[in-house]
């Protein structure tokens, strides 16, 4: 009987191999290894990409394909190898993605057949001119759908880190650091919490839509695109049940919403805009925070947005363009692309939001490649970037501005670290700013004693994790020396 690859399955596996960037010994151009899923998603849905007109239902196969393998996939390969006779590390990039998202559709996709998920990944292997594996993959999956065999995993007592490893799916350097914070109890709640999907969270256009009448946007949601909907601890934030449909004809092309995760949408209240402020936003890509401020400040703040990469620019400006921002007419918004450390401000700025690149340890639920892709060199060297930022940052402020460090990690080294550095580096010429009369009431729980609002990976609100402070320039910093 003959059998074929559903599209989805084509599309979930070959995003597999170029995230992995699993190396072909044989490949004279491997791929680049920092590819990052949601591009290439984006890329095979858009006109012209192979999953061009994709159903809704299709693209969120496609999506839990890729990302719950990728989620679980030390502990996937871990069992694979322990079946396997041969090292699968010599096997091809395409026969491991095989094994392994077929393994996750057999372990954690109950909807699926085991017989479907078997055959598509036999005949994915066959599709890419790989006959002569198709005995191998058929004959691992067929054991695994059997679950005929158990193997022994660390002691959880003996051996707590390579046991946490194994069991959620980590690699070890994260677990030996969050070791040193955390109690083992405490990672058995964090780490399978951090394994989840993320919710789907939406921010309504106050422009558009009042705040007080959400639940009349939630009754259109509903009628029209059959999506339910749940009010959520952020005003203006919705939890989709179902995955937010974004195609030509819907709510969120016309510009009633975007989508955006509460942590992200925290940050613009702790910016607090305020009518004819002058605001920046030194890395504004891909436009939520961006336009989230516009919001709060009702359209009445001057915005200046700093960006380095040129396609994140241009999402910000056709995100501001889509919620209908720039249409209106007393819009002062501008755009720039720099890089922010060699730009300086036309204006001294009111506030400065800083949204710094990071480890990107806290938001590894929405971006799991982020596991595989990064080791422990990544956060001292994003730390000294940081510090770059920040003392940049600060010099674009008039005396009396706010700064807003913002990072999405909980690391010490990238949140706490950097507020004693920063007090003790700049002295007096700073002063500490409270968040806690910015935030809705339900967040101020997240406020430490030195006033850093932290929230850690795998809380029970299911926020991304997060760090960020407040500083107020009091006096003008010293001249850079030569």
């Amino acid at each position: 009987m003959a059998h074929h690859v559903t599209l989805a399955r084509v599309i979930a596996y070959d995003t597999f191999v170029r995230v992995m960037n699993f190396r072909d010994p044989k490949a004279t151009n491997p791929h680049n290894p920092k590819e990052r899923p949601e591009d290439l998603l984006e890329a095979a849905f858009a006109p012209g990409g192979l999953g061009e007109g994709m159903r809704r239902l299709d693209r969120n196969l496609v999506k839990e394909l890729l990302y719950g393998s990728l989620r679980w996939y030390s502990k996937i390969y871990w069992i694979l190898q322990n079946i396997s006779s041969r090292n699968l590390d010599q096997t091809s990039p395409e026969v491991r993605a095989a094994l392994v998202i077929g393994t996750y559709q057999i372990f954690y996709m109950d909807r699926v057949p085991e017989r479907a998920a078997v055959n598509e990944s036999v005949e994915y292997v066959r599709s890419k001119g790989q006959a002569n594996a198709v005995p191998f993959v058929n004959g691992i999956l067929r054991q695994i759908a059997r679950r005929a065999e158990y193997f022994a995993k660390p002691d959880k007592t003996r051996q707590p880190i390579d046991y946490l490893a194994l069991q959620f799916a980590f690699p070890r350097w994260m677990i030996e650091r969050w070791m040193k914070q955390f109690r083992l109890e405490r990672l058995e709640t964090m780490l399978p919490a951090m394994n989840l999907p993320p919710p789907y969270t939406i921010r309504i256009n106050t422009i558009k839509t009042p705040v007080s009448e959400a639940h009349l946007f939630q009754t259109e949601l509903l009628r029209q695109e059959k999506t339910h909907s749940d009010r959520c601890n952020l005003r203006g934030a919705l939890h989709c049940k179902e995955a937010p449909d974004t195609d030509p004809d819907s709510l969120f092309a016309a510009g009633w919403y975007t989508i955006q995760d509460e942590a992200s949408q925290l940050i613009a209240h702790l910016v607090d805009p305020k009518p004819n402020e002058v605001i920046i936003d030194a890395a504004f890509g891909p436009g939520g925070k961006f336009s989230h401020l516009f919001e709060l400040s009702g359209g009445a703040a001057r915005l200046i947005g700093v960006e380095k990469n040129e396609s994140q620019l241009r999402r910000a400006q056709q995100t501001m363009e889509r919620l209908g921002h720039t249409a209106l007419p007393d819009a002062k918004v501008e755009y720039h692309h720099a890089d922010f450390l060699e730009w300086t401000s036309p204006v001294p700025a009111d506030k400065v939001l800083l949204d710094s690149p990071c480890s990107g340890l806290g938001v590894i639920k929405r971006h799991p490649e982020s596991k595989w892709q990064k080791n422990e060199r990544i956060i001292p060297a994003m730390a000294e970037l940081q510090r770059r930022l920040i003392t940049h940052a600060l010099r674009q402020l008039r005396v009396g501005g706010e700064l807003v460090f913002s990072v999405c990690s909980f690391e010490p080294e990238e949140t706490s670290g950097q507020l004693e550095w920063a007090l003790k580096e700049f002295g007096s010429s700073v002063e500490l700013v409270s968040p806690v009369v910015r935030l809705p009431d339900y967040f101020k729980r997240y406020v430490t004693r030195d006033n850093v609002l932290l929230i850690y990976g795998g809380n029970p609100d299911q926020t991304d994790g997060f760090g960020s402070f407040i500083l107020k320039l009091r006096a003008p910093l010293p001249e850079k020396t030569p």
